[in-house]
């Protein structure tokens, strides 16, 4: 504690606040990515933002799994669950994480590539 203040307390919230924030971040800029309509020239770009935009969700989703976990963690809420809850919630954050940067990968790839073949 310094002067009342219980540090590790303070240090959880500014963490997991950060941790939201970005994730509410993800949410907006993969709804914007989501929404775009206009087409430039065949349309290669809206498309690809489509399917970046589903990367972005899934790293969205991993985000807020980390947040919650951390703040089980450290409630020592972790405590009175199952070894195996612990396991299967690091296991879907860390799917979530390659799966969207599977889909932002694979998707620019495409994306590029499409455009490429356009400029032959």
């Amino acid at each position: 504690m310094f002067n009342g203040i219980d540090t590790q307390r303070l240090l959880t919230i500014l963490v997991e606040a950060g941790s939201f924030m970005s994730a509410f971040a993800a949410i907006a800029a993969g709804i914007v990515m989501a929404s775009v309509t206009k087409k430039f020239g065949t349309g290669i770009m809206a498309a690809g933002f489509k399917t970046n935009s589903m990367g972005v969700f899934f790293i969205a989703l991993g985000i807020i799994i980390d947040a919650l976990n951390s703040y089980l963690t450290v409630s020592n809420y972790t405590a009175l669950l199952p070894p195996f809850v612990a396991i299967a919630i690091l296991l879907a954050k860390e799917a979530c994480f390659v799966i969207g940067t599977y889909i932002i990968v694979i998707g620019s790839k495409k994306t590029g590539d499409k455009l490429e073949s356009l400029m032959k």
